[in-house]
């Protein structure tokens, strides 16, 4: 996690809550992050977090988006709240 006094506000508030939590569940953990299209089916754009540990998956979400700019926000901002591999 990187050490600033101005750590931005992510978009999405599950993505918030969610972040928040695995902070802390999995300090050891790597993290990943993943822009996926939308599937078709109207969900729109996104975002999937998937924890690893020892070469296995512990954990996937994904969080969904009306709007693809603010997916692209928490893409960038997310390197504020945890490390990704």
């Amino acid at each position: 996690m990187q050490n600033t006094t101005n750590i931005p506000t992510l978009n999405n508030q599950s993505l918030a809550g969610y972040v928040s939590a695995i902070s802390t569940k999995y300090a050891d953990a790597e993290f990943y992050k993943e822009k996926m299209r939308d599937s078709g089916h109207g969900e729109g754009p996104t975002l999937l977090l998937t924890i690893c540990k020892d070469d296995e998956i512990l954990e996937e979400e994904s969080f969904f988006y009306a709007n693809q700019s603010k997916l692209d926000e928490d893409l960038k901002n997310l390197v504020f709240y945890l490390n990704f591999a």
